[in-house]
């Protein structure tokens, strides 16, 4: 009886087993065809894009480039002006490399009209180190370089992927101080020719001032020499009639003197005559005696 108890526990503990072995094959083969079917081929996908992500590095470094400074142009080195400019990096180390370009443009902002003329590549920066980009310029006028971010640098910080650096202005040394004299000169031109116009306008009122002071003097001259001219009229007329009268006078005087002078030879005559008178009569006396 107890064998028999024995064998019907066993045989029940089998069966049990059993049915939660299907259970679970079934419960498990359930539960793969589900994921097979849903999510294993999206999860594979992702895996492989995630792998791609990496190996492209296009998720954030935490990086940024910055121009820093003024860009400097070597003038000496006429006609080929080697343009130089310096980025940092003022975030972490990048972990990878990113590409810069120069853009050309005669007059005006090369950022805005400009045209590229060259590019190259900025090599992995450290937190805070710094790097020179230069560029040969044969071509006298404006120059910008830009710089390009992180992939990702815009979409974790809301800025612009590109940073752009101050424009320079490449000209030849020579032209450059043949244009500052020529623009000396012209300046100094500009000053003597205000210079003398500021003399004109000086002497012109310096001469109106003088003619307005001296047309009351003017006319009192004016007046006096009318007046002047009045008196030595007078004097003229005066000096006429005195010269006239005197004139008279010695007419006279002449006149008188001829009379004179005609009336002396008669009275010579008659003295002697009257001597001659004289004379006979003392001869005649004498014969008497």
């Amino acid at each position: 009886m107890l064998r028999m108890s024995r064998m019907r526990k066993f045989k029940r503990y089998k069966q049990f087993v059993m049915v939660w072995k299907v259970l679970a094959i079934c419960y498990i083969s359930v539960f793969t065809l589900g994921y097979l079917a849903s999510g294993t081929g999206a999860y594979f996908v992702s895996s492989q894009e995630n792998e791609q992500v990496i190996q492209a590095g296009t998720w954030w470094d935490g990086s940024e480039l910055a121009f820093v400074g003024k860009p400097t142009v070597d003038e000496k080195a006429c006609p080929a002006m080697n343009v130089s400019v310096e980025l940092k990096n003022k975030g972490f180390s990048m972990t990878g490399t990113t590409t810069y370009e120069v853009f050309f443009s005669e007059t005006g902002n090369p950022q805005k009209t400009g045209k590229k003329v060259a590019s190259g590549e900025i090599k992995t920066l450290e937190k805070g180190e710094k790097v020179s980009l230069t560029y040969t310029a044969e071509k006298e006028g404006f120059y910008v370089f830009k710089a390009l971010q992180h992939p990702l640098y815009g979409e974790e910080t809301e800025k612009p992927l590109e940073v752009w650096s101050k424009k320079v202005n490449a000209k030849c040394k020579e032209k450059k101080v043949k244009e500052e004299s020529d623009k000396e000169v012209e300046q100094k031109k500009d000053e003597d020719i205000s210079t003398e116009d500021n003399k004109k306008e000086e002497s012109n009122n310096t001469t109106d001032d003088r003619q307005e002071k001296t047309k009351p003097e003017t006319e009192k001259a004016t007046v006096e020499e009318e007046k002047d001219t009045s008196s030595t009229e007078e004097n003229i007329q005066e000096t006429d009639a005195s010269e006239a009268e005197s004139e008279e006078q010695e007419v006279k005087e002449e006149k008188q003197t001829e009379k004179q002078t005609e009336k002396q030879p008669e009275k010579k005559q008659q003295e002697q005559s009257d001597g001659t008178d004289k004379q006979s009569t003392g001869t005649k006396e004498e014969e008497g005696e």
